[in-house]
């Protein structure tokens, strides 16, 4: 499984219209299953009933393009898209068993109890589940443990572009 994806585009996969400042967008990350490799399509809000994925997809975020003179996103965003995704992993119920997946929901549980957004539950588990708690929400969500290797986390690092943080 190749995890090749670019980081977010400047213009939707689908119409190829560029994206302005201002303009609310959706990144999808799937499994290309004619190619076996994660990819990403972004795309305008509007454009979203219109695509069709050559794969399933895992999970997806919203971001909103900003001006270039501005500067990079703010940490708030990063962190609010890097949210979303998380809990949109956990929707579709065929991502259950899908090592995609898996390494996706350990490694950004991971990042969000950094950020204070997610709280291990019990002991810390090595193989099997880690329990999380949202600390707005109070839901407890069971997170597959998965070993990360260092040129796996380079891989993911450019599946997932501008949310990991």
């Amino acid at each position: 499984m190749d995890w090749q994806i670019k980081t977010l585009s400047k213009k939707s996969t689908l119409s190829g219209e560029h994206f302005n400042p201002g303009d609310r967008a959706i990144s999808l990350v799937y499994v290309d299953e004619s190619a076996r490799e994660l990819a990403r399509a972004d795309l305008h809000v509007r454009e979203l009933d219109d695509l069709q994925l050559p794969g399933q997809a895992l999970g997806r975020w919203s971001w909103t393009m900003k001006d270039p003179e501005e500067g990079g996103s703010r940490a708030g965003d990063t962190v609010a898209s890097a949210e979303d995704f998380f809990f949109s992993l956990f929707e579709n119920a065929e991502n259950a068993e899908r090592e995609e997946s898996d390494i996706l929901k350990h490694l950004l549980a991971l990042m969000l109890e950094r950020k204070r957004i997610l709280r291990a539950v019990g002991p810390r588990q090595h193989t099997g589940f880690q329990t999380y708690r949202h600390v707005k929400t109070k839901q407890e969500l069971d997170v597959p443990v998965v070993e990360i290797s260092r040129e796996l986390m380079f891989k993911i690092e450019d599946t997932l572009g501008d949310i990991i943080f």
